[in-house]
């Protein structure tokens, strides 16, 4: 009799375990933004005159089964701060991926050339995707037409070319055109980078280029400094 309740409750366990196991591989997938309440920014500034439109993507991040198809991934537009910016969305994950992206596609409206415009995003649960952590899905999106730091310009190229400025911003678009020899080597180390900087400060010792007109200090690329 005792063997007997013994299996019994050895059966009842095994079953209540298949259960839950059944339970969480029957969970859906769920995606979020791959960075926490993040704000990515971006100008018209650091575009060829002519561009009037630029697609941004945000990266996002899903959990679960790959699937051979694209699949949407349903965004809401939480609005911008100013009614006269144009901008479309669109997100998805790839067929046969992991990561994804928001693609918001901006116009370069007047009003950008006036003040920044800020975009708020919001993922959202639909038939195909649960939603990640609640902390992971808003993010935020800075646009305008004037300078504006980039992103790149973090603590890791302070040694290279110092704290940022608009007018230091101003002066690297002008010498080399763009700020991509930066934004494409995030190490900071190389020749083009040294050759870069070594540009940017011989072009304001030149022009006796001064942070402000009642400094007297020539602005100062970091990495060379005679």
């Amino acid at each position: 009799m005792k063997n007997t309740l013994y299996i019994t409750l050895f059966l009842m366990l095994i079953t209540a375990c298949s259960k839950d196991e059944i339970g969480t591989w029957q969970v859906g997938p769920c995606v979020w933004f791959t960075k926490a309440n993040d704000t990515t920014t971006f100008s018209f500034f650091s575009q060829p005159e002519e561009t009037t439109e630029y697609v941004v993507e945000i990266p996002i991040s899903m959990a679960g089964t790959v699937s051979e198809r694209e699949r949407e991934v349903m965004v809401k537009d939480l609005g911008s701060r100013n009614p006269g910016s144009r901008y479309e969305l669109s997100a998805s994950i790839p067929a046969g991926e992991v990561t994804g992206s928001l693609r918001v596609k901006v116009y370069k409206t007047g009003n950008l050339s006036e003040a920044r415009d800020t975009i708020g995003f919001e993922i959202c649960a639909s038939e195909i995707f649960e939603v990640g952590l609640p902390t992971y899905l808003r993010n935020t999106l800075i646009v305008s037409n004037l300078l504006a730091k980039p992103a790149w310009w973090n603590s890791s190229a302070l040694y290279a070319v110092g704290y940022y400025s608009d007018k230091k911003l101003e002066i690297i678009y002008k010498v080399l055109g763009s700020d991509e020899v930066f934004a494409n080597n995030p190490s900071f180390y190389g020749n083009d980078i040294s050759v870069a900087i070594y540009k940017l400060n011989q072009y304001c010792k030149k022009n006796n280029v001064k942070y402000n007109p009642d400094d007297e200090s020539v602005i100062v690329f970091a990495r060379y400094s005679n």
